[in-house]
């Protein structure tokens, strides 16, 4: 579950978040670690700091519009794909299983946008001592789920029929 050996040493670090929130010492030292590690390709480690999917919609929501504004897009040219793009998450997929750990049963303001077809796993146990067991635990219960994107039942058994 957890990264070992050359893995670690391997791993990409990039970090989401209002980063002008952040001391300038630590912004220097976080720059520098995205930029030792990005060439690494054995796993990315992303870090959400001074990170709220709300802020991080609002400023995608304000690009886009000084975008309009200036001209460079036309506001009918909108799309999911344009939001997408102007997020802080755009270089990765978004999530196919979400775990809150806890016992806490709700989603924090955290990827709000990118979680919209994401299967949602709740546990008791807190963070810390989320084990590989109950890694397990939340994998089996998103495979015994349907995977429907927006879809009903019966819509996606009928494409599967095809």
């Amino acid at each position: 579950m957890y990264p070992t050996g050359s893995q670690v040493l391997n791993l990409i670090h990039i970090v989401i978040g209002d980063r002008t929130r952040i001391p300038e010492v630590v912004n220097k030292k976080l720059s520098e670690t995205e930029e030792h590690t990005a060439k690494n390709d054995a796993m990315t480690m992303v870090v959400a700091l001074s990170y709220s999917s709300k802020l991080e919609i609002a400023t995608a929501t304000k690009q886009i519009a000084q975008e309009v504004k200036e001209g460079k897009l036309n506001i009918n040219d909108i799309t999911e794909e344009t939001i997408n793009e102007r997020l802080w998450t755009n270089f990765m997929p978004d999530p196919e299983l979400l775990i809150r750990t806890g016992g806490e049963v709700r989603i924090s303001n955290y990827l709000l946008w990118q979680i919209a077809y994401s299967e949602l796993y709740f546990c008791d146990t807190y963070w810390p001592d989320f084990m590989e067991e109950d890694l397990y635990k939340a994998i089996h219960s998103y495979q015994s789920r349907q995977r429907r994107f927006g879809k009903t039942e019966a819509q996606v058994e009928a494409e599967e029929k095809m």
